[in-house]
């Protein structure tokens, strides 16, 4: 077994996401009902930020790390920057939804940025174990996300 040291850097898409989504948690706690438009363009801004993460730390060949658990590969970056750009998609489209039904709560944008990092950590699985991991970080942050609306008629 080799236990040499992990390549950090192989992993910096999903390092600047956990780091993002922390920022936007604790600044949510802070933004008032209002204001609920500054936890959008956070949650905008730290996804072009990983995307630009994603383009930076992007191999030209394939390579393991983690133990050989985390596989870093071009095509791997090819689906994170897929993932991500849909991702801002559906903020975008999703804004308008949200303020017409009175929805606008930083909780969508921060369940939906785990579930990105779920998507991640799945992408980059070499192993049952990671997938499985990212796999349960995706869908702990959708079955929140299906409960996001209580109050809505068509679940009554």
């Amino acid at each position: 077994m080799n236990f040499a040291m992990p390549e950090f850097g192989l992993a910096l898409p999903e390092i600047v996401l956990l780091s993002a989504l922390s920022i936007v948690l604790v600044a949510d706690l802070f933004v008032s009902d209002e204001k609920r438009i500054i936890t959008f363009w956070l949650s905008m801004v730290s996804l072009a930020a990983t995307l630009a993460a994603v383009v930076i730390s992007e191999p030209v060949t394939r390579t393991l790390t983690f133990s050989a658990s985390y596989v870093s590969d071009p095509l791997s970056a090819v689906l994170k920057i897929a993932a991500t750009i849909c991702l801002a998609l559906v903020f975008i489209y999703s804004r308008d939804y949200l303020m017409r039904n009175a929805l606008r709560k930083g909780e969508f944008y921060l369940l939906s940025l785990f579930g990105l990092l779920g998507i991640f950590v799945m992408i980059s699985a070499n192993s049952l174990l990671t997938l499985y991991l990212g796999l349960e970080m995706l869908s702990l942050s959708l079955y929140a996300l299906v409960a996001f609306d209580r109050n809505s008629r068509i679940c009554a």
